[in-house]
Protein backbone atom coordinates (compact mmCIF):
# COMPACT_ATOMS: atom_id res chain seq x y z
CA UNK A 1 0.00 0.00 0.00
CA UNK A 2 1.72 3.34 -0.95
CA UNK A 3 1.47 5.78 1.84
CA UNK A 4 3.46 8.55 0.61
CA UNK A 5 2.39 11.67 -1.03
CA UNK A 6 3.29 12.60 -4.81
CA UNK A 7 4.78 15.37 -6.69
CA UNK A 8 4.17 16.11 -10.36
CA UNK A 9 6.74 18.46 -12.34
CA UNK A 10 6.01 19.52 -15.36
CA UNK A 11 6.33 22.61 -17.86
CA UNK A 12 2.94 23.84 -18.01
CA UNK A 13 -0.34 23.22 -15.94
CA UNK A 14 -4.11 24.36 -16.29
CA UNK A 15 -4.77 25.29 -19.68
CA UNK A 16 -4.91 22.50 -22.51
CA UNK A 17 -1.04 22.19 -23.83
CA UNK A 18 -1.11 18.66 -25.08
CA UNK A 19 -0.77 14.94 -24.49
CA UNK A 20 1.55 15.58 -21.85
CA UNK A 21 0.05 18.10 -19.59
CA UNK A 22 -3.19 15.97 -20.18
CA UNK A 23 -1.16 12.98 -18.69
CA UNK A 24 -0.20 15.47 -15.48
CA UNK A 25 -3.53 16.69 -14.89
CA UNK A 26 -5.63 13.55 -15.40
CA UNK A 27 -3.01 11.75 -13.10
CA UNK A 28 -3.36 14.32 -10.18
CA UNK A 29 -7.01 14.31 -10.29
CA UNK A 30 -7.11 10.45 -9.90
CA UNK A 31 -4.42 10.31 -7.41
CA UNK A 32 -6.13 12.76 -5.02
CA UNK A 33 -9.68 11.44 -5.69
CA UNK A 34 -8.19 7.68 -4.37
CA UNK A 35 -6.76 9.50 -1.19
CA UNK A 36 -3.28 9.63 -2.33
CA UNK A 37 -2.23 13.42 -1.69
CA UNK A 38 -0.75 15.07 -5.17
CA UNK A 39 0.51 18.20 -5.68
CA UNK A 40 1.82 19.82 -9.17
CA UNK A 41 4.76 21.91 -9.49
CA UNK A 42 4.87 24.34 -13.00
CA UNK A 43 5.96 27.65 -14.23
CA UNK A 44 4.52 30.82 -14.74
CA UNK A 45 4.07 30.27 -18.01
CA UNK A 46 0.85 30.60 -19.67
CA UNK A 47 0.90 27.57 -22.49
CA UNK A 48 3.62 26.17 -25.31
CA UNK A 49 1.75 28.76 -27.58
CA UNK A 50 2.81 31.70 -25.76
CA UNK A 51 6.43 33.41 -24.38
CA UNK A 52 8.44 30.40 -22.51
CA UNK A 53 10.31 33.73 -20.96
CA UNK A 54 6.95 35.89 -19.88
CA UNK A 55 5.09 35.11 -16.59
CA UNK A 56 1.78 35.24 -17.21
CA UNK A 57 0.71 34.29 -14.08
CA UNK A 58 2.27 35.48 -10.12
CA UNK A 59 4.58 32.88 -8.48
CA UNK A 60 2.28 31.40 -5.98
CA UNK A 61 0.36 28.68 -4.71
CA UNK A 62 -2.92 27.68 -6.84
CA UNK A 63 -5.85 25.56 -7.21
CA UNK A 64 -6.13 24.37 -10.51
CA UNK A 65 -9.64 22.00 -10.59
CA UNK A 66 -9.08 20.88 -7.16
CA UNK A 67 -4.95 20.45 -7.25
CA UNK A 68 -2.49 22.27 -4.87
CA UNK A 69 -0.64 23.68 -7.62
CA UNK A 70 2.95 25.79 -7.00
CA UNK A 71 3.58 28.15 -9.86
CA UNK A 72 7.45 29.46 -9.99
CA UNK A 73 9.01 32.37 -12.35
CA UNK A 74 10.19 31.59 -15.49
CA UNK A 75 13.72 31.99 -16.99
CA UNK A 76 14.23 35.02 -18.78
CA UNK A 77 17.37 34.55 -20.82
CA UNK A 78 16.23 32.72 -24.93
CA UNK A 79 19.01 34.06 -27.05
CA UNK A 80 20.87 30.73 -26.92
CA UNK A 81 17.67 29.07 -27.51
CA UNK A 82 16.90 31.31 -30.37
CA UNK A 83 20.45 30.69 -31.88
CA UNK A 84 19.82 26.69 -31.74
CA UNK A 85 16.40 26.87 -33.48
CA UNK A 86 17.78 28.51 -36.08
CA UNK A 87 20.08 26.30 -36.65
CA UNK A 88 17.68 23.22 -36.38
CA UNK A 89 15.39 24.84 -38.83
CA UNK A 90 18.36 25.01 -41.58
CA UNK A 91 19.15 21.59 -40.96
CA UNK A 92 22.41 22.06 -39.35
CA UNK A 93 24.35 19.92 -36.84
CA UNK A 94 24.21 21.21 -33.35
CA UNK A 95 27.02 20.51 -31.02
CA UNK A 96 26.86 18.89 -27.92
CA UNK A 97 26.74 22.40 -25.59
CA UNK A 98 24.22 23.52 -28.55
CA UNK A 99 22.30 20.26 -27.56
CA UNK A 100 22.50 21.11 -23.80
CA UNK A 101 21.64 24.96 -24.86
CA UNK A 102 17.72 23.66 -26.57
CA UNK A 103 17.20 22.35 -23.06
CA UNK A 104 18.77 24.70 -20.59
CA UNK A 105 17.29 28.24 -22.21
CA UNK A 106 13.77 26.81 -23.60
CA UNK A 107 11.13 26.74 -20.82
CA UNK A 108 12.60 26.59 -17.50
CA UNK A 109 12.75 27.43 -13.80
CA UNK A 110 15.81 27.85 -11.57
CA UNK A 111 13.29 28.46 -8.78
CA UNK A 112 11.33 25.91 -9.18
CA UNK A 113 14.78 23.43 -9.06
CA UNK A 114 15.60 25.16 -5.80
CA UNK A 115 12.14 25.05 -4.61
CA UNK A 116 11.75 21.04 -5.17
CA UNK A 117 14.75 20.42 -1.99
CA UNK A 118 12.50 20.36 0.98
CA UNK A 119 10.24 17.70 -1.07
CA UNK A 120 13.14 15.51 -1.56
CA UNK A 121 12.12 13.27 1.10
CA UNK A 122 10.75 9.65 1.66
CA UNK A 123 7.41 11.33 2.62
CA UNK A 124 7.34 12.30 -1.51
CA UNK A 125 7.77 10.72 -4.14
CA UNK A 126 7.91 13.14 -7.17
CA UNK A 127 7.46 12.53 -10.99
CA UNK A 128 8.65 14.85 -13.78
CA UNK A 129 7.69 15.01 -17.51
CA UNK A 130 7.94 15.24 -20.62
CA UNK A 131 11.46 14.84 -21.50
CA UNK A 132 11.24 17.51 -24.75
CA UNK A 133 11.11 20.28 -22.33
CA UNK A 134 14.07 21.71 -20.45
CA UNK A 135 12.90 21.55 -17.17
CA UNK A 136 12.87 18.14 -16.58
CA UNK A 137 16.24 18.22 -17.05
CA UNK A 138 16.83 20.78 -15.19
CA UNK A 139 15.09 19.14 -11.97
CA UNK A 140 16.01 15.82 -12.48
CA UNK A 141 20.30 16.09 -13.15
CA UNK A 142 20.88 18.18 -10.11
CA UNK A 143 19.00 15.33 -7.90
CA UNK A 144 20.44 11.96 -9.20
CA UNK A 145 18.33 8.97 -8.91
CA UNK A 146 16.11 10.90 -6.53
CA UNK A 147 13.43 12.11 -9.12
CA UNK A 148 11.52 9.73 -11.71
CA UNK A 149 10.75 10.12 -15.42
CA UNK A 150 7.72 9.82 -17.35
CA UNK A 151 9.76 10.52 -20.91
CA UNK A 152 7.08 10.44 -23.21
CA UNK A 153 9.60 9.76 -25.55
CA UNK A 154 9.39 10.07 -29.60
CA UNK A 155 11.15 9.07 -32.55
CA UNK A 156 13.29 11.94 -32.98
CA UNK A 157 16.95 14.36 -33.09
CA UNK A 158 16.26 15.13 -29.66
CA UNK A 159 16.11 11.51 -27.89
CA UNK A 160 19.22 10.68 -29.70
CA UNK A 161 21.60 13.79 -27.93
CA UNK A 162 23.55 13.30 -25.35
CA UNK A 163 21.44 15.05 -23.47
CA UNK A 164 18.74 12.37 -23.28
CA UNK A 165 21.18 9.71 -22.22
CA UNK A 166 22.14 11.86 -19.02
CA UNK A 167 18.62 12.81 -17.96
CA UNK A 168 18.24 8.57 -18.11
CA UNK A 169 21.40 8.19 -15.89
CA UNK A 170 19.96 10.44 -13.25
CA UNK A 171 16.48 9.39 -13.62
CA UNK A 172 15.34 7.23 -10.36
CA UNK A 173 12.30 5.51 -11.90
CA UNK A 174 11.03 5.42 -15.78
CA UNK A 175 7.73 4.99 -16.28
CA UNK A 176 6.68 4.53 -20.02
CA UNK A 177 3.22 5.11 -21.78
CA UNK A 178 3.54 2.53 -24.44
CA UNK A 179 5.39 -0.75 -25.12
CA UNK A 180 7.26 0.91 -28.06
CA UNK A 181 7.73 3.70 -26.48
CA UNK A 182 10.15 1.33 -23.87
CA UNK A 183 11.31 -1.06 -26.91
CA UNK A 184 12.76 2.53 -28.47
CA UNK A 185 14.07 3.51 -25.09
CA UNK A 186 15.96 -0.31 -24.42
CA UNK A 187 17.52 -0.59 -28.57
CA UNK A 188 19.03 3.00 -28.26
CA UNK A 189 20.30 3.08 -24.55
CA UNK A 190 19.49 0.20 -22.45
CA UNK A 191 23.19 -1.35 -23.01
CA UNK A 192 24.74 2.37 -21.96
CA UNK A 193 22.46 2.89 -19.13
CA UNK A 194 21.33 0.02 -17.99
CA UNK A 195 19.18 -1.64 -15.37
CA UNK A 196 17.22 1.36 -15.62
CA UNK A 197 16.25 1.53 -18.31
CA UNK A 198 15.49 -1.86 -19.10
CA UNK A 199 13.30 -2.62 -16.04
CA UNK A 200 11.16 0.48 -16.34
CA UNK A 201 7.91 -0.41 -16.27
CA UNK A 202 5.09 0.39 -18.99
CA UNK A 203 2.18 1.60 -17.53
CA UNK A 204 -0.22 2.68 -19.90
CA UNK A 205 -1.97 6.34 -19.69
CA UNK A 206 -5.28 6.62 -17.71
CA UNK A 207 -8.38 7.43 -20.14
CA UNK A 208 -11.64 7.46 -19.04
CA UNK A 209 -14.52 10.46 -19.89
CA UNK A 210 -15.66 12.73 -16.91
CA UNK A 211 -18.81 14.34 -18.88
CA UNK A 212 -21.84 13.51 -18.35
CA UNK A 213 -22.92 10.81 -21.22
CA UNK A 214 -26.35 12.66 -22.27
CA UNK A 215 -24.86 15.53 -23.08
CA UNK A 216 -21.80 13.95 -25.13
CA UNK A 217 -24.62 11.93 -26.86
CA UNK A 218 -26.64 15.07 -27.70
CA UNK A 219 -25.45 15.91 -31.44
CA UNK A 220 -23.94 20.47 -31.84
CA UNK A 221 -26.60 22.22 -33.78
CA UNK A 222 -23.51 24.32 -35.30
CA UNK A 223 -21.43 21.23 -36.38
CA UNK A 224 -21.22 20.38 -40.23
CA UNK A 225 -23.84 16.81 -40.73
CA UNK A 226 -21.34 15.27 -41.54
CA UNK A 227 -17.66 15.61 -40.51
CA UNK A 228 -14.25 13.96 -39.45
CA UNK A 229 -12.15 15.50 -36.57
CA UNK A 230 -8.72 16.43 -35.78
CA UNK A 231 -8.43 17.02 -32.34
CA UNK A 232 -4.82 18.74 -30.60
CA UNK A 233 -2.28 21.12 -31.71
CA UNK A 234 -2.52 22.31 -35.49
CA UNK A 235 1.86 21.71 -35.67
CA UNK A 236 3.65 20.36 -38.55
CA UNK A 237 5.39 18.15 -36.26
CA UNK A 238 2.01 16.37 -36.20
CA UNK A 239 1.08 16.33 -39.56
CA UNK A 240 -1.30 18.63 -40.09
CA UNK A 241 -0.45 19.89 -43.24
CA UNK A 242 -0.31 16.39 -44.80
CA UNK A 243 -3.74 15.84 -43.26
CA UNK A 244 -5.04 19.02 -44.72
CA UNK A 245 -3.40 18.05 -48.26
CA UNK A 246 -4.71 14.09 -48.34
CA UNK A 247 -8.59 15.63 -47.27
CA UNK A 248 -8.30 17.90 -50.10
CA UNK A 249 -7.64 14.73 -52.37
CA UNK A 250 -10.54 13.24 -50.69
CA UNK A 251 -13.11 16.06 -51.14
CA UNK A 252 -11.63 16.87 -54.87
CA UNK A 253 -11.41 12.59 -55.76
CA UNK A 254 -15.00 11.84 -53.99
CA UNK A 255 -16.79 14.74 -54.43
CA UNK A 256 -18.28 14.88 -50.77
CA UNK A 257 -19.88 17.07 -48.29
CA UNK A 258 -17.94 16.05 -45.39
CA UNK A 259 -15.78 18.39 -43.28
CA UNK A 260 -12.77 18.15 -41.66
CA UNK A 261 -13.10 19.79 -38.02
CA UNK A 262 -10.19 20.91 -35.80
CA UNK A 263 -10.52 21.57 -32.43
CA UNK A 264 -6.84 22.49 -30.13
CA UNK A 265 -4.64 25.29 -30.43
CA UNK A 266 -1.84 25.56 -32.55
CA UNK A 267 -1.05 26.98 -36.23
CA UNK A 268 -3.65 28.25 -37.90
CA UNK A 269 -1.94 29.03 -41.07
CA UNK A 270 -1.62 25.45 -41.53
CA UNK A 271 -5.43 25.03 -42.51
CA UNK A 272 -6.62 25.92 -46.10
CA UNK A 273 -9.15 28.66 -46.19
CA UNK A 274 -11.34 26.65 -47.39
CA UNK A 275 -15.05 25.11 -46.99
CA UNK A 276 -14.38 21.84 -46.22
CA UNK A 277 -12.38 22.78 -43.10
CA UNK A 278 -13.40 24.29 -39.30
CA UNK A 279 -11.45 25.46 -37.11
CA UNK A 280 -13.35 25.48 -33.67
CA UNK A 281 -10.33 26.30 -31.60
CA UNK A 282 -9.93 25.90 -28.23
CA UNK A 283 -13.16 23.94 -26.39
CA UNK A 284 -14.02 22.54 -23.13
CA UNK A 285 -13.79 19.13 -22.38
CA UNK A 286 -17.47 18.03 -22.44
CA UNK A 287 -17.47 20.27 -26.28
CA UNK A 288 -14.83 18.13 -26.86
CA UNK A 289 -16.37 14.60 -26.19
CA UNK A 290 -19.39 15.90 -27.92
CA UNK A 291 -17.92 16.85 -31.28
CA UNK A 292 -16.00 14.01 -31.55
CA UNK A 293 -18.67 11.46 -30.65
CA UNK A 294 -20.91 12.70 -33.61
CA UNK A 295 -17.54 12.74 -36.15
CA UNK A 296 -17.19 9.86 -38.36
CA UNK A 297 -13.75 9.28 -37.13
CA UNK A 298 -11.00 10.87 -35.47
CA UNK A 299 -7.99 11.71 -37.36
CA UNK A 300 -4.43 11.62 -35.82
CA UNK A 301 -1.90 11.61 -38.78
CA UNK A 302 1.54 12.15 -36.48
CA UNK A 303 4.32 9.81 -36.81
CA UNK A 304 5.46 10.67 -33.35
CA UNK A 305 3.06 9.66 -30.64
CA UNK A 306 4.17 8.18 -27.23
CA UNK A 307 0.57 7.31 -26.66
CA UNK A 308 -2.35 9.08 -28.02
CA UNK A 309 -4.70 9.99 -25.34
CA UNK A 310 -7.15 11.60 -27.88
CA UNK A 311 -7.64 8.10 -29.52
CA UNK A 312 -8.43 6.22 -26.89
CA UNK A 313 -11.22 9.56 -26.07
CA UNK A 314 -12.75 8.70 -29.82
CA UNK A 315 -12.86 5.16 -28.80
CA UNK A 316 -14.54 5.63 -25.65
CA UNK A 317 -16.71 8.26 -27.34
CA UNK A 318 -17.62 5.34 -30.60
CA UNK A 319 -15.85 6.31 -33.15
CA UNK A 320 -13.25 4.42 -34.27
CA UNK A 321 -9.64 6.50 -35.25
CA UNK A 322 -7.25 6.56 -38.71
CA UNK A 323 -3.93 7.09 -38.13
CA UNK A 324 -0.47 6.96 -39.68
CA UNK A 325 1.21 3.75 -40.35
CA UNK A 326 4.55 5.13 -39.91
CA UNK A 327 3.89 5.97 -35.93
CA UNK A 328 4.65 2.57 -34.07
CA UNK A 329 2.53 3.78 -30.87
CA UNK A 330 -0.41 4.41 -32.72
CA UNK A 331 -0.17 1.55 -35.54
CA UNK A 332 0.35 -0.80 -32.50
CA UNK A 333 -2.90 0.15 -30.60
CA UNK A 334 -4.90 -0.28 -34.13
CA UNK A 335 -3.26 -3.48 -34.45
CA UNK A 336 -4.26 -4.61 -30.82
CA UNK A 337 -7.38 -3.12 -30.59
CA UNK A 338 -9.17 -3.86 -34.05
CA UNK A 339 -10.30 -0.10 -33.58
CA UNK A 340 -9.72 1.86 -36.71
CA UNK A 341 -7.24 1.71 -40.32
CA UNK A 342 -3.89 3.07 -40.74
CA UNK A 343 -2.63 4.32 -43.71
CA UNK A 344 0.46 5.21 -45.42
CA UNK A 345 -0.14 7.39 -48.66
CA UNK A 346 -3.01 9.63 -49.98
CA UNK A 347 -4.51 6.89 -51.98
CA UNK A 348 -5.10 4.45 -48.84
CA UNK A 349 -6.41 7.93 -46.30
CA UNK A 350 -9.09 8.34 -49.44
CA UNK A 351 -9.86 4.68 -49.25
CA UNK A 352 -9.88 4.79 -45.62
CA UNK A 353 -12.10 7.60 -45.10
CA UNK A 354 -14.32 6.15 -48.07
CA UNK A 355 -14.46 3.08 -46.60
CA UNK A 356 -15.90 5.15 -42.67
CA UNK A 357 -18.55 7.00 -44.67
CA UNK A 358 -19.58 4.27 -46.24
CA UNK A 359 -19.71 1.54 -43.76
CA UNK A 360 -21.70 2.35 -40.36
CA UNK A 361 -21.75 -1.26 -39.51
CA UNK A 362 -17.97 -1.55 -39.92
CA UNK A 363 -17.30 1.86 -38.30
CA UNK A 364 -19.69 0.72 -35.72
CA UNK A 365 -17.87 -2.25 -34.86
CA UNK A 366 -14.09 -0.78 -34.94
CA UNK A 367 -15.47 1.73 -32.21
CA UNK A 368 -16.59 -1.21 -30.20
CA UNK A 369 -13.17 -2.69 -30.24
CA UNK A 370 -11.60 0.05 -29.46
CA UNK A 371 -13.96 0.78 -26.40
CA UNK A 372 -12.86 -2.40 -24.99
CA UNK A 373 -9.33 -1.94 -25.42
CA UNK A 374 -9.45 1.17 -23.44
CA UNK A 375 -11.72 0.49 -20.66
CA UNK A 376 -9.50 -3.11 -20.20
CA UNK A 377 -5.89 -1.76 -20.62
CA UNK A 378 -5.95 2.22 -19.61
CA UNK A 379 -8.85 2.45 -16.72
CA UNK A 380 -6.86 4.51 -14.12
CA UNK A 381 -7.54 1.75 -11.54
CA UNK A 382 -5.27 -0.22 -13.76
CA UNK A 383 -2.99 2.46 -14.89
CA UNK A 384 -1.80 4.15 -11.31
CA UNK A 385 -1.83 0.77 -9.65
CA UNK A 386 1.27 -0.28 -11.85
CA UNK A 387 2.57 3.66 -10.67
CA UNK A 388 1.65 3.09 -6.83
CA UNK A 389 3.24 -0.64 -7.22
CA UNK A 390 6.56 0.51 -8.66
CA UNK A 391 6.96 3.53 -6.16
CA UNK A 392 6.33 1.37 -3.03
CA UNK A 393 9.12 -1.36 -4.22
CA UNK A 394 11.49 1.14 -4.89
CA UNK A 395 10.84 2.75 -1.76
CA UNK A 396 11.42 -1.17 0.03
CA UNK A 397 13.93 -1.98 -1.95
CA UNK A 398 15.55 1.35 -0.34
CA UNK A 399 14.73 0.83 2.73
CA UNK A 400 15.93 -2.42 3.30
CA UNK A 401 19.77 -1.38 1.72
CA UNK A 402 19.50 1.31 4.64
CA UNK A 403 21.05 -0.25 7.84
CA UNK A 404 18.68 -0.46 11.34
CA UNK A 405 18.78 1.01 14.55
CA UNK A 406 19.07 -2.41 15.80
CA UNK A 407 22.27 -3.01 13.55
CA UNK A 408 23.91 -0.29 14.75
CA UNK A 409 23.04 -0.41 18.69
CA UNK A 410 24.15 -4.32 19.11
CA UNK A 411 27.47 -3.29 17.80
Amino acid sequence: MFNGKIGIITPWFGRFAGGAELLARNMARELNKRGVQTIVFTTCSLSPYDSWWEDHYEPGVYDVEGIETHRFATGKIRAPYDSVIKKLTRGRELSIQEQQDFFDYGINSEALVQALRPFLTRQYQLLALPYFHGLTHSVVNPYPNEISLVPCFHDEPQFYWKATERLLENSKLLFFNSREEKELTVRQYGRRVGRRVVEGVVAGVGVELAANDAQVMEKPADVPESYFIYAGRKERGKNVHLLCEWFAEYTRRFRRGTKLVFIGGGDQSLLPRDEHYVDLGFVSDARKLQLIRHSKAIINLSDNESFSIVIMEGWLCGVPCVVSANCAVTRSHVRRSNGGLFVSSSDEFCLALKYLEDQEHSRTELAANGHRYVSREFSFDVVLSKYLDELVTARAEVDSARPSLAAFTSQ
